[in-house]
C-alpha cells in the first residue's frame, strides 16, 4: 500500500501543480490595461495619419522637392504616398485594436482559468513573453529572452516551453504582421503594376523572413527558458 499511496500523493501533487496559475490576478490586470493603453496610442495614431493624408499637399511636397526616379512618374509617386498614408493608417488601426482584444481576453481568459482550477494557458503565457520582447528588442536576439520568460512561468510539470515560446514570438509580430497587411494592400493599389508587383513581393519575403527570425528564436528560448526552470 505504502507505494501505492505515494504514487497517488505525486500524481495529486503534479495534478495540483498544472492547475496553479503563473500569476495572479492584480498581474491579469496590468497586463491588459498595458497592452488596451498601447492599442488605443496606436489606433490613435494610425487615425491621425489616415486623416492627415491630403493628396494636394503631398502634391506640393512632391514639386517642391523636385523629385527625381527612375521608376515612378511625379504623379505615381504622389499616388503611391497617398495609398500608403491611407492604407498605413487604417493598419496601425486595426493593429492597435488587436491589441486592445489581447488584453482583454488576458483578463477574461485567465479570470476564467483562475475559477475554474485550471493552469495559466500558454497563449497567455506567450502574452507576456511578447511583453519581454517588446521591452528588450534592441537588445541582439531578443526573442530567444521573450521565449524564455513566457516558458519560465508555466507551472505546468510537463511543459516543454516550445509553445509558450512560440506563442511569444507570434504576438510580438501580430501587429506589425497586421500593419503590413494594410500596407501591402496599399503598395498594390498605389504603385504601377510592374512595380507593385515587385514591392509586394519583397514584402512578403520580408514578412517571411522576420516570421522565421521572431518566432524561431521565441521558441527555441521557450525551450530554453523551460530547461533553466527544470
Amino acid at each position: 500500500m505504502g507505494p501505492i499511496a505515494s504514487t497517488a500523493r505525486d500524481v495529486e501533487t503534479d495534478t495540483d501543480t498544472m492547475s496553479t496559475p503563473s500569476f495572479d490576478r492584480s498581474l491579469d490586470w496590468a497586463i491588459g490595461g498595458l497592452l488596451s493603453v498601447l492599442g488605443l496610442l496606436a489606433a490613435l495614431g494610425g487615425a491621425a495619419l489616415y486623416f492627415a493624408v491630403d493628396r494636394p499637399e503631398i502634391a506640393t511636397i512632391i514639386r517642391e522637392g523636385e523629385f527625381q526616379s527612375e521608376l515612378l512618374t511625379e504623379t505615381e509617386a504622389i499616388d503611391a504616398l497617398v495609398a500608403l498614408g491611407t492604407w498605413g493608417g487604417l493598419g496601425l488601426v486595426a493593429a492597435g485594436g488587436s491589441i486592445v482584444l489581447l488584453g482583454v481576453a488576458v483578463i477574461v481568459v485567465h479570470g476564467r482559468a483562475r475559477r475554474d482550477g485550471q493552469g495559466t494557458p500558454r497563449w497567455i503565457l506567450g502574452v507576456v513573453g511578447a511583453i519581454v520582447n517588446t521591452v528588450v528588442s534592441f537588445i541582439p536576439l531578443s526573442p530567444l529572452l521573450g521565449g524564455a520568460a513566457a516558458s519560465y512561468l508555466s507551472t505546468d510539470p510537463e511543459d516543454s516551453g516550445v509553445a509558450a515560446g512560440t506563442f511569444a514570438g507570434l504576438f510580438t509580430i501580430l501587429p506589425i504582421l497586421i500593419t503590413l497587411l494594410f500596407v501591402g494592400v496599399g503598395l498594390f493599389t498605389g504603385l504601377p503594376d510592374a512595380t507593385a508587383g515587385a514591392a509586394v513581393v519583397v514584402l512578403v519575403v520580408s514578412v517571411i523572413l522576420t516570421i522565421a527570425y521572431v518566432v524561431g528564436l521565441s521558441a527555441l528560448g521557450g525551450y530554453i527558458g523551460r530547461r533553466i526552470r527544470a
